[in-house]
């Protein structure tokens, strides 16, 4: 299964702790079958469109907090995935890219 799942499910299975609920809890309050939770937080499987939607009303968050897994990245990992997407990316966004960059970087002195 792709990297976004793996970080999906890590993600859910984070909030689902911080919420003090079991896999089993969550299956009921979804109305999902704990395997189809333990395989979602495991990364084997992507959640359906609408598992997302009832995760974060059954969690009281915004769908945008379950993306919400940069905090899991390494700075290692970080700078290798910014090279994947330069390596691909045309002169132009690369330009667009450095400007984000150095313009963050002035506003951060």
């Amino acid at each position: 299964m792709s990297n976004l799942a793996k970080k999906l499910g890590k993600r859910l299975q984070e909030i689902r702790k911080i919420r003090n609920l079991t896999q089993s809890q969550l299956a009921e309050l979804v109305n999902l079958e704990i395997m189809t939770i333990s395989r979602i937080e495991n990364g084997v499987q992507y959640p359906k469109p609408e598992n997302i939607e009832k995760f974060a009303k059954v969690l009281n968050i915004n769908v945008r907090e379950l993306y919400d897994f940069c905090h899991f990245e390494s700075k290692k990992d970080l700078i290798k995935e910014l090279c994947d997407l330069m390596k691909v990316s045309s002169v132009k966004d690369l330009q667009f890219y450095k400007k984000i960059i150095m313009s963050h970087l002035e506003y951060k002195k």
